[in-house]
């Protein structure tokens, strides 16, 4: 019992010293984090900016949240860099125009020109230039352009029987399509170009952020951007690297997220006590080492380590599990909503029509019977 109790006492020490570490390192802690939601409004395009390193990982996470006024949740997603901050992209300038590209040709000073003009030269004069420029090479002559667009749609997302059947569908004519294709004479209209964008977008299946991870082989400034269509939409999107979330997530793929990252932080930091309890108990006096012999080794810490490891990733799952219950019920509240407004709508067409046919046959059959002669009679 004695011994038991002196195991508390050093596990306790252990995770005092490891509440200090965490308070000590509170500005590198996202467990305050909350991610930012941008409103995009009908027809607009909004863009988040990173800088990375060269040999780095980048993650792009996007995930709309809502669509205005009972919209569909559908958004175009740019993956675009590096736009600026790399001197290898004026150099490719140079070889694509064959010289004939002035670095200074809107006046702006090459010296020390601010991060907002740097920004702005490189998204406008330079990336039209370079964009495709990996296009068609060998991917160890590539300079490392990540230039990737699609359309991503979370209206059919979730578990539901109509969602699942609508997917089911959009699938049963994609291959439908696939079997067509080449047959007869192509079709211009405006109902097969909307019926192949409808085919070309991304269907979510799922009620999470869209991802996707490309490894950085140019250094600079990155971008992604998300366009909306006829509806404001409000979106969570935001740009991760390997180098400062700790790498990748070998569940996911992709690199960690920041809850993640908050559970890699805690196992340091319980690593970092550890290491300094031992560096303590090694500074003790000889009458208090013979006082401590024996009484608590190493290993009688290992179970309470890993039961603490183990609590740390549950509550991380568990916060996981929140933050995609609370998606599921905002993506479920949008798809209430616009079913409601269809049924509306669908009711106000069916009460239009039958007063226009109510009325045209009351019209009718007073007319013939006001014109009908045999019957005055």
């Amino acid at each position: 019992m004695a011994s038991l109790f002196r195991s508390i006492a050093i596990l306790f020490t252990i995770l005092c010293l490891s509440e200090q570490s965490s308070h000590a390192r509170g500005a590198d802690s996202f467990a305050e984090y909350v991610p930012i939601t941008y409103k995009l409004n009908q027809k607009r395009t909004e863009c988040i900016y990173e800088v990375f390193e060269k040999n780095d990982f980048i993650t792009f996470s996007v995930f709309i949240v809502e669509a205005m006024n009972n919209g569909a949740p559908i958004g175009d997603i740019a993956f675009e860099g590096p736009l600026s901050g790399n001197p290898d992209i004026i150099t490719k300038i140079e070889e694509i125009t064959s010289g004939q590209y002035d670095n200074n040709y809107d006046g702006e000073s090459s010296q020390n020109p601010s991060l907002g003009r740097q920004l702005k030269k490189g998204t406008t004069s330079h990336w039209p230039i370079i964009k495709d420029s990996d296009k068609k090479v060998r991917y160890d002559k590539r300079m490392g352009i990540i230039n990737r667009s699609l359309k991503v749609d979370w209206t059919h997302a979730g578990e539901s029987e109509d969602a699942v059947a609508a997917r089911s569908q959009i699938e049963a004519e994609k291959r439908e399509a696939y079997r067509n294709k080449g047959r007869g004479p192509p079709k211009i209209d405006e109902e097969s170009v909307a019926q192949n964008d409808r085919f070309k977008a991304k269907i979510m299946s799922k009620i999470e952020p869209y991802e996707e991870t490309s490894p950085v082989k140019a250094a600079g400034w990155y971008r992604l951007c998300v366009s909306s269509h006829y509806h404001a939409l409000m979106v969570e999107m935001e740009i991760r690297g390997g180098n400062r979330m700790g790498g990748i997530d070998r569940r996911t793929g992709h690199v960690h997220t920041y809850e993640s990252k908050e559970m890699l932080d805690a196992e340091k930091r319980w690593n970092e006590g550890i290491v300094e309890a031992k560096s303590k108990a090694t500074a003790l006096t000889e009458e208090e080492k013979r006082a401590l012999e024996n009484q608590v080794k190493e290993q009688d810490l290992h179970a309470s380590k890993s039961q603490i490891t183990h609590l740390n990733s549950m509550v991380t799952e568990i916060k996981k599990s929140h933050q995609e219950f609370h998606r599921r019920i905002r993506s479920h509240k949008a798809s209430a909503a616009r079913n409601y407004e269809s049924m509306i709508w669908s009711s106000k067409l069916e009460t239009a029509l039958y007063i226009i046919i109510t009325a045209v046959q009351v019209y009718t059959v007073r007319k013939w019977l006001s014109g009908n002669a045999l019957l005055g009679k």
